[in-house]
């Protein structure tokens, strides 16, 4: 299982030890990676790559419309291991149609899976909502599966953290969000 690091933004916040997951907007002609409005000082994507390990997942948080050409001219020749998500639906489908490797997010208010997708992004924002059942059929359908860890959305309770690790345990998850790496190893 890859323990992504949640909002990798800066060449300084990659850990050789962790993937990462990073926030990437179009910006004066170019992809920058920021999770908020971009401005010149932002890092260029194709720089990050250079910098990032190539045996570590990376998970592209998409946070611009209209960028999947873009975005797959620049990952096709980095032999990078990645997945890129959180499309609208339209984006989503000239994303595969641009043969970028995606993650379809399912949560307590997206539950529909599409064809197409080779990831799923589980996401839970007001408590878990999945049963490891639920996670396995996902997972016997051929998806991949990256989970969110409680943390990113202000909890951090025992009850669900275990039953996280349960799915680790039973090798249900391919990859977790986090912003606590130590705690998934």
């Amino acid at each position: 299982m890859e323990i992504l690091k949640h909002r990798v933004n800066t060449i300084n916040e990659i850990d050789q030890n962790f993937g990462a997951e990073i926030d990437v907007r179009d910006y004066d002609g170019s992809l920058v990676l920021s999770h908020d409005c971009p401005n010149s000082q932002n890092l260029q994507l194709i720089n990050f790559l250079k910098n990032f390990p190539k045996d570590k997942l990376l998970a592209v948080n998409v946070k611009s419309c209209g960028i999947e050409k873009d975005l797959f001219d620049i990952l096709k020749n980095k032999q990078i291991n990645y997945f890129v998500f959180d499309f609208s639906i339209p984006s989503l489908f000239d994303a595969i149609k641009n043969n970028l490797t995606c993650a379809l997010r399912l949560s307590e208010f997206e539950k529909e899976l599409l064809d197409g997708p080779k990831w799923v992004w589980l996401d839970s924002f007001k408590s878990i909502w999945y049963s490891k059942d639920y996670v396995r059929s996902i997972k016997n359908l051929g998806y991949s599966i990256s989970v969110v860890s409680p943390e990113l959305h202000g909890r951090s309770d025992r009850k669900e953290i275990e039953q996280i690790k349960s799915l680790i345990d039973d090798d249900l998850i391919d990859a977790i969000c986090t912003d606590i790496p130590e705690m998934w190893k």
